[in-house]
This record gives structure tokens, C-alpha cells and sequence, in this order.
């Protein structure tokens, strides 16, 4: 388990740090004209995608995970894909009439499509359940690398717009071809029948609200923020939610590989494991994003002029409302795929996404007016709340609520004193160096967390120093 965590955790590096390296040469390149055609038609183009996507890879690892013997595998691949493969048709049937009918950027449309065929091929969620990360994160860095070379070497200047599009979506597409190769050496010869897809439609069909109404509170809240405030302002949301996209990249990598882990000891009936192990992801979540969230709040003000430019220091409030999500959404992980979903909950699960997105969008067309990027940051602070809440009280039955409440409050009460502890550098530091300040409140935090977590004697550090893998010190 832990060299899968170092492997997707190594991989979401490269997919989210390669953006800020690529980005800046692509935007003076390209010119903003074609950045800003680029942005609208991949704007349409997601709308498509979650039609496909439709949540069946946080099905499809618990399902893959729960198989027995090489026949249940293959069987269980062959319903899941096929029915991801003919939601894949129907939207690629739908795009190409869109497509045949749209006036501008159709060039630009058709390249995208590669990008459809390519989420229609993906099946990295069976290699995630089987847990064999290695096998694909290896070949597809390789092949995200390379594609980041090209970038470099043939987007040249405006005129280059197609080839850029070409190269990232030729990228997702080598990248599930590459996959599959895997898959076909791993399983051999599949039989796809519609027998087989018969018991995940309606399972996959309620997981698929998830992402389809989950696409309102993200995306339809920008464009309320745009209509209503203009494009500087959905500028500023978007540069504090893609710091904290990045930061999201590490919280996440946890539950793709404790997932499947956790699903077979819970179809197996074996609860003392899998009660350890989400209770080792209580802490672990607790131990990671408590501080991140507030180290985040604490250097904002600084950070973001530093790391976005002077031009973004209005973005600062939004990164701020955003920082706790981190947490959240990593106790949302937990309860929502670890433990709602693994026992058999999606209806709840579903639910409380949805009444989530809900009262997210409500909040934002209240307050966006008046609070405008802040009000749409804050309208994503209070779906994750209300996210975690609601799931909080539905998997109540599978967790302690008493040992939940310990090991959060001790880690906040350590994240607080952390925070306390860089305003308070900030504020005897008198120079007038941004790099210089940013790096004392850094490592004043890191200082202070760690001294906290010494003196506590905190079992999760222990294992750590110890490098002993498992969840033996847990429940400490």
C-alpha cells in the first residue's frame, strides 16, 4: 500500500506541478485570444465528459477490489467497461451533432474529441482495485513527460494553437492505450455481454448524479460569478482554487489506494480491519490538511502576490475561504468513498452531494453581488461543510464519533497554535523582502507543528520515524 501512495502520489505531481511550468510559456506563446478559445471550447467539452465519466471509477476499484477469482474478474470488467463504453457512444454520437453544427472553433471542437475517445478508454480504475498502481503510473508519467517536452518544442507562436491541442489530447489518448496493453497482458482474452452489465447499470446511474450535479456547484457557480461580476473576478476564484487543486492532488492519493484495500476487508466481514484502517485515515487526514489548511490561511497574504503576481493580490480572501476545504474534502473522502460507499450507501452518498450543491448554489446567487470571488469561495466552503455533515451523520454506525472528535481537536489545537505562531514572525520581521518573509513564516510553521506533534508523542509520527507501514498505532 504504501509504494501505490508514493506512485499515484508521484504521478498527481507531474499531472498538477507540470501545469505551472508549461503555463506561463503557453500564454505568451499562443497569445490570450487563443488561451481564452481554448478555455471555452475545453468549457463545452467537460460538459460531455461527465457523461462518461459518470463516477464509474470510484465504482469500478471497490467492485474490482471485492473479486475472488480471475473469472468474477473478468466478468466484473466486462460488465463495468461495457457500460462505460456505451455511455461513451451515446455522448460521442451527441458531440460529433454538436460539433457538425457549431460555427466557430470547429477545428478546435474536432481535436477534442480525441479527448472523449480517450475517457472512453480509460480503465485505470481496474488496475487501481487490483492495486497495481505501478504498472500504469510508470508508463503514463513517461508518457505526460514526453508530451510536456513537445509543448516546449513545436508550440511555437500563435499560429500553434492546434498542434497544442493535438499534443494534450494525443497525450490522454496514448496514455489509455497504454493502459490497456497492461490490462489485455494482466487479463487476457474478455467477453463483454450485456448479461454481465446488468447488475452495475442502476448502481452506476445513482453514482453518476455525483459528478453530473457536483459539475453545477464548480462550474455553473463561475459562470453566476462571471455574469454577475465579470471575468477579473472568475479570474481571482480560479487562481485561488487551482492552489488549492494542487494541494488537493496529495489529500486525494490516500483513498484511491486505501479504497480497495478497505473494500475487501469489509466484504470479507473482517470489521476489527476495516474499522483500523478508517481510523487510520481519520488521522492521517487530520495529521496532513488540518495544518496545510492553516498554514494556507496564515501565509496568504503573502503568498499569493508572491506566487500569482502583485495583479492577483485580490485573490487572497478566496484562498482563504477555500484553505479549510482541504480537510473537509478529505474527511469527505473517508466518510463518502471509504465508508458509505464501500458499505453499501450510494443513495446516501448521493444525497448528501446533492443537497450539498443545493445550498452551495443558493448561497452563491445571495451573496456573489456583494461578496463577489469571496462569495463564490464561500459558497464552496458551505457545500463541503454541508457535505461533511450530512455524511457524518450517515455512516455514524461505522466509526467512533468520540475518536473522531480526540484526534481532530487535538490536531486543530495544534494547527491553531502553528497559525499563531507565523503571524507572530510576520509580524517581528521588518525587512522588505516578500521571499525572505515567506520563508520564515514556512518554516516557523513547520517548526511549531512538528515541536507540537513531539511533544504529544503522536503515535502517526511515531510509525513514521519507526517506518513501520499499517495501522497498529492508529487507534492510539
Amino acid at each position: 500500500m504504501k509504494k501505490n501512495y508514493i506512485y499515484i502520489l508521484f504521478y498527481q505531481l507531474i499531472i498538477i506541478v507540470a501545469p505551472l511550468f508549461t503555463t506561463p510559456y503557453v500564454s505568451r506563446v499562443l497569445g490570450a485570444q487563443n488561451i481564452g478559445i481554448d478555455a471555452y471550447v475545453n468549457s463545452i467539452v467537460q460538459i460531455f465528459l461527465v457523461f462518461i465519466v459518470l463516477n464509474i471509477g470510484v465504482y469500478g476499484r471497490k467492485q474490482i477490489a471485492e473479486t475472488k477469482t480471475k473469472a468474477e474478474l473478468k466478468a466484473t470488467f466486462a460488465g463495468i467497461y461495457l457500460m462505460q463504453l456505451a455511455c461513451g457512444g451515446i455522448v460521442w454520437i451527441a458531440y460529433f451533432i454538436f460539433v457538425c453544427n457549431v460555427s466557430n472553433y470547429q477545428m478546435v471542437f474536432w481535436i477534442y474529441g480525441i479527448t472523449l475517445v480517450a475517457y472512453g478508454l480509460d480503465i485505470s480504475w481496474f488496475f487501481f482495485g487490483r492495486e497495481k498502481v505501478q504498472r500504469i503510473m510508470v508508463r503514463n508519467t513517461i508518457v505526460r513527460l514526453i508530451s510536456i517536452i513537445c509543448i516546449f518544442m513545436f508550440v511555437r507562436d500563435t499560429g500553434d494553437l492546434l498542434v497544442y491541442v493535438v499534443i494534450n489530447a494525443a497525450a490522454l489518448l496514448v496514455g489509455q492505450l497504454v493502459t490497456w496493453s497492461a490490462l489485455l497482458v494482466d487479463l487476457g482474452r474478455v467477453r463483454f455481454t450485456l448479461e454481465a452489465m446488468r447488475p452495475h447499470v442502476q448502481p452506476i446511474l445513482i453514482l453518476s448524479v455525483v459528478p453530473c450535479v457536483s459539475l453545477a456547484y464548480t462550474s455553473l457557480n463561475k459562470v453566476v460569478l462571471g455574469n454577475v461580476t465579470g471575468e477579473i473576478e472568475v479570474g481571482y476564484f480560479n487562481q485561488a482554487f487551482k492552489i488549492y487543486t494542487i494541494c488537493m492532488g496529495f489529500v486525494s492519493a490516500l483513498s484511491t489506494v486505501i479504497l480497495p484495500r478497505v473494500a475487501v476487508h469489509y466484504k470479507n466481514g473482517e470489521t476489527e480491519k476495516f474499522n483500523r484502517f478508517v481510523s487510520f485515515s481519520f488521522r492521517y487526514v487530520g495529521f496532513t490538511t488540518i495544518p496545510l489548511s492553516f498554514g494556507i490561511i496564515a501565509i496568504a497574504p503573502s503568498f499569493v502576490p508572491f506566487f500569482l503576481g502583485d495583479a492577483f493580490t485580490p485573490a487572497t480572501g478566496s484562498l482563504i475561504l477555500i484553505a479549510p476545504c482541504l480537510f473537509l474534502a478529505g474527511l469527505a473522502d473517508i466518510l463518502g468513498l471509504q465508508i458509505l460507499l464501500i458499505t453499501n450507501q450510494a443513495k446516501r452518498y448521493t444525497i448528501s452531494i446533492v443537497i450539498a450543491c443545493m445550498v452551495s448554489f443558493v448561497t452563491n446567487l445571495l451573496i456573489v453581488n456583494e461578496w463577489r470571488s469571496e462569495g463564490t469561495a464561500l459558497s464552496f466552503l458551505v457545500a463541503n461543510i454541508v457535505i461533511v455533515l450530512l455524511q457524518l451523520y450517515f455512516a455514524r454506525k461505522h466509526y467512533s464519533f468520540r475518536y473522531f472528535a480526540k484526534i481532530m481537536s487535538k490536531y486543530v489545537l495544534f494547527g491553531a497554535i502553528m497559525l499563531a505562531g507565523i503571524w507572530y514572525v510576520k509580524s517581528l520581521y521588518t525587512g522588505n523582502s516578500m521571499t525572505i518573509s515567506l520563508l520564515l513564516q514556512i518554516g516557523t510553521g513547520v517548526y511549531v507543528y512538528i515541536f507540537c506533534l513531539f511533544f504529544s508523542k503522536d503515535p502517526l509520527l511515531v510509525q513514521l520515524l519507526n517506518r513501520k507501514v499499517g495501522g497498529q498505532y492508529a487507534r492510539k
